[in-house]
């Protein structure tokens, strides 16, 4: 847990943090704007780190901005964390890395061009995730497993070396979920039950929308569902989770969660993913203002800033492609 001592200014560095983000009403102004310069200009006015931008940015430099902004926050967090504090919270941010690797393994596999797709990637390895650096450099597999080789989820790929036979892109991706969410889970476990509840939920609706997913657009077995699934059940019993797998669409799986904790979470079809972070977000807010800080509270700040980045760019996305500004709004979670 933290030390006692640091409390006091962790705490103020962290409220500090989040006083800069967005409110509602800031949200809204933004979504009626309608060119990105206007919403450069406003996030120029904003947040002082960016006033000296170039306001003929693009939406993936736009982004580029925000990510080190977020890399820049999480740096200054982690100075006023001691060793093992340390340790879980590079762990909690290794969804960054794994996403990283699923990027450009994706990347490379497909022949798109990196440099125009993963523009990010430079700004987390220089400055976090350092064992990737170059990783945006490669052009062939080859390149990608020497880099890779000395993570921990190498074995992974040593099994999709292993196979004659090509494995889907998206097992592969499943099955690096899986290995974080496992690995954080159980780290979790040992040191609250908040930080517990807030990732054992994450895997809960993670799980619930794989299974609709897989039932809607592909014909697996039930013994291929699970095998999809993070194999973790924190308020989903067993039960439960075999009734969900034989629903045959999503009214089923509504009336299936109905005697469930998350019987109020997936409200329409169309945006279950939408529904999953606005229940996740209240859960990180709530956390945030009313607990202690400890390392429960970090992970809800850093989740905080991360939903305030895709709030923006979910506005940019859609200001760039003229989107009707009432289906931008079912995006925005806040």
């Amino acid at each position: 847990m933290f030390s006692k001592i640091k409390y006091p200014a962790l705490n103020a560095k962290m409220k500090g943090m989040y006083t800069k983000e967005l409110s509602q009403e800031e949200l809204d102004e933004l979504l009626r704007l309608s060119s990105l310069k206007d919403v450069i200009y406003f996030l120029k006015t904003k947040f002082s780190s960016l006033e000296n931008i170039n306001e003929n940015m693009n939406r993936r430099e736009i982004e580029q901005e925000l990510n080190n902004l977020f890399i820049e926050d999480i740096l200054k967090i982690s100075k006023y964390l001691n060793k093992k504090e340390n340790e879980i919270f590079m762990d909690f941010l290794s969804k960054y890395e794994i996403n990283i690797v699923k990027n450009v393994f994706r990347n490379v596999t497909t022949n798109r061009d990196s440099k125009r797709y993963l523009r990010n990637v430079d700004n987390w390895t220089s400055k976090m995730f350092i064992s990737l650096q170059k990783i945006n450099d490669i052009t062939s597999e080859k390149e990608f497993f020497e880099i890779i080789k000395n993570q921990e989820y190498f074995y992974i790929f040593e099994e999709y070396l292993k196979e004659q036979k090509d494995i889907p892109l998206e097992e592969l991706e499943i099955m690096l979920d899986k290995f974080y969410f496992e690995k954080i889970y159980n780290e979790a476990k040992s040191y609250n039950k908040e930080l517990e509840n807030m990732i054992g939920t994450e895997i809960d609706l993670l799980n619930i929308i794989t299974i609709y997913r897989a039932n809607k657009y592909f014909a697996y077995s039930d013994n291929e569902i699970k095998k999809l699934l993070i194999p973790i059940f924190y308020k989903l019993n067993k039960n439960t989770v075999n009734k969900l797998i034989n629903c045959n669409d999503f009214d089923e799986i509504a009336s299936s969660l109905n005697k469930t904790p998350y019987s109020e979470v997936f409200k329409e079809e169309n945006y279950l993913e939408h529904d999953k972070n606005q229940y996740l977000y209240n859960i990180y807010i709530k956390y945030f203002r009313e607990k202690l800080f400890n390392i429960c509270t970090v992970f809800c700040n850093i989740n905080l800033i991360d939903v305030e980045i895709k709030n923006i760019i979910n506005i940019i996305e859609g200001i760039r492609y003229n989107i009707d500004k009432t289906e931008i709004q079912k995006k925005i979670v806040f």
